[in-house]
């Protein structure tokens, strides 16, 4: 199969930045594409799951099966059940190439960045009505203020959430939620944080970790591939 390594490693780079997958599916797509590259890009390749376990530094089997699963599903990966208790067959698919502009292609913008299709411009009534309270109000009064009970969380209790905000974090990040309330609550103690709301304070320091974490891998395989190449 013939693979061009730099336009799929730059391909899948800018795809990550406008495509959400986890920082786990990020590092096993990097990972295998290596592994394919050493192999000569054969068309399916063996792979047994403790060997990928170890390539994304985890312990746990849901885990890997998770992050297997985001690379099936945005079709960057196929997979083939081995037979007589063989490792799986794993065949890395080619990366969706991006627009001129760093955007993926069909989302509304041609390929030269001069020319995009505006969406249309819905006119703003006059009077809103608010979607906790129903209360009519024009543009010069002042918003009713709906005040949601919080409950603190964390060793300091510094973390306030709201029922239904705990129960997102907890649907997000089902086996890391409790290290992200604590991270923030020690955080407040130790430096004095201070957030208008913490629930978007841990997406935001999830989405940083997300991004800081890509880019490492990214540098990481770039000095790889230098190697190779050199």
């Amino acid at each position: 199969m013939q693979v061009n390594f730099i336009v799929e490693v730059t391909s899948f780079y800018r795809l990550v930045k406008h495509q959400h997958l986890g920082t786990n599916a990020q590092l096993l797509w990097f990972h295998l594409f290596c592994l394919w590259n050493e192999a000569g890009f054969p068309d399916w390749l063996q792979v047994d799951m403790l060997r990928m376990m170890s390539m994304i530094q985890v312990n746990n089997k849901n885990t890997l099966i998770r992050a297997r699963a985001e690379l099936l599903e945005a079709g960057l990966l196929l997979s083939r059940r081995g037979v007589n208790r063989q490792p799986n067959l794993y065949q890395l698919q080619p990366v969706p190439r991006q627009s001129g502009c760093g955007m993926p292609k069909n989302n509304g913008f041609e390929a030269s960045c001069g020319a995009q299709t505006v969406p249309p411009v819905v006119p703003q009534t006059t009077q809103e009505t608010t979607l906790e309270t129903g209360h009519l109000f024009k543009p010069d009064q002042t918003k009713p203020t709906v005040q949601k009970e919080k409950s603190a969380f964390g060793q300091y209790g510094n973390v306030l959430l709201t029922g239904a905000e705990l129960d997102k974090l907890q649907e997000q990040f089902p086996e890391t939620w409790e290290e992200w309330i604590r991270r923030l609550d020690t955080g407040k103690e130790a430096k004095g944080y201070q957030y208008v709301s913490d629930y978007a304070a841990i997406l935001n320091w999830f989405e940083k970790d997300e991004n800081d974490a890509r880019d490492k891998a990214f540098a990481e395989l770039m000095k790889e591939t230098q190697l190779l190449l050199g």
